[in-house]
């Protein structure tokens, strides 16, 4: 028959074991507290129904790029509230990380019409000369958006998620129109009364 010290033993290593799994599932709990709640709390916290005011954009000008005026002209724009269109994404890395946007999350929806008068005499700048399409550029784009004078903090989330970049991108041949779209979501409940388009990059080369 065991002895009652080697029954204490036996009960004694059990009880380290209940302590041990104990431990463990609180320390999970606290990892789930402090990591996977905030996560999603920051998430449902960084973006909010943007408030549009009545304001008239800036239309019907170049673009100034690197202290001088391109030859990308901004026909017209318009800002409106919306949703993100495209498929969720998260953040770039070795392993997957939450969410960085959400499709269908609120967002600043700013719709910019660019016309290309670069050509083969006014070439943009780091021209390549493609056949038969002399004066194309690549234009990437990003906005801010203003209460008064104060900017409101916004995320561009056109490209947010994917390698290198987070700006909307359109390329135009010499003499053509087209339509840019740009993405932002705010955290700020501001009233935005207007906004400025910000070029990021314009030229002949495309970035990779």
């Amino acid at each position: 028959m065991p002895s009652r010290n080697n029954c204490l033993k036996r009960f004694s290593a059990k009880e380290k074991f209940i302590i041990l799994a104990v431990i463990l599932a609180v320390a999970v709990l606290l990892v789930s507290e402090f990591w996977v709640i905030p996560q999603i709390f920051h998430k449902s916290t960084q973006v909010v129904t943007p408030v549009i005011g009545p304001f008239q954009p800036a239309a019907g000008y170049y673009l100034p790029y690197r202290g001088n005026i391109s030859r990308i002209f901004v026909v017209s724009a318009n800002v409106s509230s919306g949703f993100y269109p495209y498929p969720t994404r998260s953040a770039v890395g070795p392993t997957p990380g939450p969410p960085v946007v959400e499709k269908g999350e609120p967002c600043v929806i700013i719709n910019v019409t660019l016309h290309n008068d670069y050509s083969a005499q006014y070439p943009p700048p780091n021209p390549i000369p493609v056949p038969g399409f002399p004066g194309v550029a690549y234009v990437f784009l990003t906005a801010e958006i203003f209460n008064g004078n104060n900017e409101i903090n916004a995320t561009d989330l056109t490209q947010v998620g994917l390698f290198p970049n987070s700006w909307s991108f359109v390329s135009l041949n010499s003499g053509e129109t087209k339509i840019l779209s740009i993405y932002l979501a705010t955290a700020s409940k501001s009233e935005i009364t207007r906004f400025e388009i910000v070029p990021i990059y314009i030229g002949g080369i495309a970035l990779p």
